[in-house]
């Protein structure tokens, strides 16, 4: 029986305790940047980073992927120069990813979204809606 209740109390403990777990990766992003009327954050470096990333993700309508093909997986890139333009061919964001993640804060739209590494560009475009955030992944050749 008293097995029983230190199990109990274990689990009970976990329970508490992971809420505050998963409050904490937001807070191991990078800080956000402001261009124009563009907030992003770039990173994604380590395993903390790349999973504050992935779970930041829904709270940013757009999200962009910089990888590299490599056998027998792709493997993550990073200082990729990116460029958001609207529409009508306006630049919203001129920058260099610090990782292989960019998360943008952007209206509802249709963007083209221009990656450039190691002199080689992908040109993709993505639309923004409201309540569904929108991911491109960029993948270069080796």
């Amino acid at each position: 029986m008293q097995r029983v209740s230190l199990v109990a109390i274990g689990m009970t403990c976990s329970l508490l305790l992971a809420p505050l777990t998963f409050a904490a990766i937001p807070s191991t992003l990078p800080p956000e940047q402001t261009q124009g009327t563009v907030t992003y954050v770039s990173g994604g470096i380590g395993q903390e980073e790349t999973q504050a990333f992935e779970s930041a993700q829904r709270q940013y309508p757009l999200s962009l992927e910089f990888a590299l093909q490599h056998a027998p997986r792709p493997i993550f890139t990073a200082d990729v120069h990116v460029t958001i333009t609207d529409k009508q061919g306006k630049s919203l964001l001129d920058t260099r990813s610090n990782g292989p993640f960019l998360l943008a804060k952007l209206p509802a739209g249709n963007y083209t979204v221009t990656a450039e590494q190691h002199g080689k560009t992908l040109t993709k475009t993505v639309h923004v809606a409201t309540h569904k955030p929108a991911h491109l992944m960029f993948l270069w050749t080796a």
